[in-house]
């Protein structure tokens, strides 16, 4: 075989695989219901895009080897049964749990301790290695096809597929980009939805580079303007919710950004602190997510923070807000940030829009002054006899922002650090800025609580004072948050105080899974929580939590009180995974035996079930 005919049978060997993988792509189409003609045929052109892609990324990585002749075809005939096997095994996957193979699902097959939950049988392994001989068989048939095959018909045959069918892949695979494109800029997420099911999908989002060289601006986030099929995809809540002898009662939350528990003491936040000596304060809480849009989610959904992304593109509320719009609740938001970013507006507050203050200007501080000034005067326009409920959120923490006036604890350079260059040198006085900024909105706290005292709200009232997510000082080599999964970036206060409730101090594992499940029966719920929640109630006899999952933009991990176990969703990363001490926060290696393995399932069948 010379080199010229090697380039060619190499060539033609790879588009045949590409012809057999997108047969294969073609069956992930089954697994979604939601279809019209119109979104079909996008699915079908999204699947054709994105094989093709692969393929031309194997096309340009291996063609230059084509010298090699008989080792080449060897290296990617094996590189094609492991592909199309992992093409296999994910359709599978996501016929079961509704996502694709990520870390999680790595290490449910290789994790010591996970076959105890996973009872696999004879016959799916007589099928896999069925499957495997399929696959090397077929390469093998095309291998010696091509070799049995003159010349000349390689040659014509290769020349049609180069002018008839590549352009026309080029074409699907921008077409189909510009289109997902558009239905993202204006929020047609029944397009959007139907990309779910195709492994290794690639989204294009051009929505700000139109606005600003074309003017073409996107859908807002108004109810009238939304895509309505997306939620087709969701059943969430698994049951109708049901209210027997509902117990209406006052909820007020109080939620501050980026405070984490180890800062809440009497010195920091006094106004806290005295509501804590007649509340269930629970130390070891966490939060859903390192960063507020996952730790807000996990909060008023009590869910896991991995279906943020799929309820946003749905643009699904939560039940909370259903449910107290059933029983006729005075609701209001009191935001010092804006909730159109992150997108709030288009997930929990979704059903609320028209209860939202959250237009503010000047310094965060001053916001959430303006914020303080807001509930204030909220408060004097309500109806005592009818039940409230309100969400403040104060961000003075997170920018370490407050007055001149108040600068309690020092040194913090009056307020003033140089993120550009901030380092660990700069520790002290960072965490002095952060106690004052705290201490500044504990003040605005208190005049809020004296205010519901005022109006005889604060006794019978469920009050809960919390944040969205932790801050770290260089305690592990990080500044902020959005960076790890250590205690100090996902450990929050969580105080809850209950009507006629006696103080209690509470150091068993609690997340903000289990907020919205403890409200709803509180008041009135009868449906399990699991129908509508992966979370528990805190307030229930048997709350055993073992576990709690806390997601982020790429990662998730199992946190226990032992170990944090974290993986990543970036495909780049899918064996990067690691083990950590909960409590230090140090890195175990894998000869350490642990327990993940048994968690593993029970999180992924979490993270699937409330997706059709």
């Amino acid at each position: 075989m010379s080199i010229k005919e090697s380039f060619l049978n190499l060539s033609l060997f790879i588009k045949a695989n590409l012809a057999f993988t997108t047969l294969l792509f073609i069956s992930f189409l089954f697994l979604n219901k939601n279809y019209d003609f119109l979104t079909l045929l996008f699915a079908i052109f999204a699947l054709i895009s994105t094989i093709s892609t692969v393929y031309l990324i194997f096309y340009i990585v291996f063609m230059p080897f084509g010298w090699l002749k008989k080792v080449m075809f060897y290296l990617l005939g094996s590189l094609f049964v492991i592909f199309n096997m992992i093409v296999i095994i994910d359709f599978f996957i996501y016929r079961i749990w509704k996502f694709h193979i990520n870390g999680m699902v790595i290490n449910i097959l290789t994790a010591p301790g996970a076959s105890d939950s996973i009872q696999i049988g004879i016959m799916p392994v007589i099928a896999t290695g069925a499957i495997i001989l399929f696959l090397i068989t077929m390469e093998v048939y095309v291998y010696k096809k091509l070799m049995q095959t003159v010349d000349t018909k390689k040659r014509a045959l290769n020349l049609k597929i180069n002018i008839y069918i590549l352009p026309l892949l080029f074409l699907i695979i921008i077409g189909e980009k510009m289109v997902y494109g558009f239905a993202n800029m204006y929020a047609k997420t029944n397009y959007m939805e139907v990309t779910k099911v195709i492994p290794a999908y690639l989204p294009m989002s051009f929505t700000r580079f139109m606005e600003k060289n074309f003017g073409l601006k996107g859908t807002t986030s108004e109810k009238q303007s939304l895509g309505i099929n997306a939620n087709n995809r969701l059943k969430y809540p698994l049951s109708p919710i049901l209210l027997e002898n509902p117990k209406p009662v006052n909820i007020f939350i109080f939620a501050l950004d980026s405070v984490r528990q180890s800062i809440m003491t009497p010195q920091v936040a006094p106004n806290i602190y005295e509501i804590m000596k007649e509340s269930r304060v629970y130390t070891n809480h966490m939060s859903g997510g390192n960063a507020t849009r996952f730790g807000i989610f996990s909060l008023m959904y009590g869910i896991n923070s991995s279906y943020w992304f799929t309820f946003l593109n749905a643009q699904k509320g939560t039940v909370l807000f259903n449910v107290l719009n059933d029983l006729e609740y005075q609701t209001h938001i009191f935001s010092a940030t804006s909730t159109e970013w992150p997108e709030f507006r288009k997930t929990a507050y979704f059903d609320v829009q028209e209860h939202i203050s959250d237009a503010h200007s000047g310094q965060v501080y001053q916001k959430d002054e303006q914020t303080r000034v807001e509930f204030l005067e909220w408060a004097d326009t309500l109806d005592t006899n009818k039940p409230i409920f309100s969400f403040v959120f104060f961000d003075a923490p997170h920018s370490n922002s407050y007055p001149k006036t108040h600068r309690k604890f020092l040194p913090d350079k009056y307020g003033d650090v140089n993120y550009l260059t901030v380092s660990k040198s700069d520790t002290e006085p960072l965490l002095n800025q952060y106690r004052n900024a705290i201490h500044f909105d504990d003040e605005l706290l208190g005049e809020m609580i004296n205010k519901l005292k005022e109006k005889g709200l604060y006794e019978n009232s469920i009050i809960i004072i919390t944040a969205d997510h932790g801050q770290e000082f260089y305690e592990h080599g990080n500044f902020g948050h959005n960076s790890s999964f250590n205690r100090e970036q996902v450990n929050v206060p969580f105080v809850l105080r209950l009507p006629n409730a006696e103080h209690k101090v509470l150091n068993n594992l609690t997340s903000h899974l289990d907020v919205v499940p403890t409200l709803l029966r509180y008041i009135g719920v009868s449906n399990d929580t699991g129908d509508y929640s992966t979370g528990f109630d805190l307030l229930d006899s048997k709350y055993d939590r073992r576990f709690a999952q806390i997601g982020s933009w790429n990662e998730n991990v199992i946190l226990t009180d032992e170990y944090t176990y974290q993986f990543s969703n970036r495909p780049d990363k899918i064996f990067d995974n690691k083990t950590f001490k909960t409590d230090t926060y140090e890195e175990v290696g894998s000869e350490v035996q642990t327990d993940r393995g048994k968690y593993l399932l029970e999180v992924i069948n979490e993270n699937s079930r409330f997706i059709d």
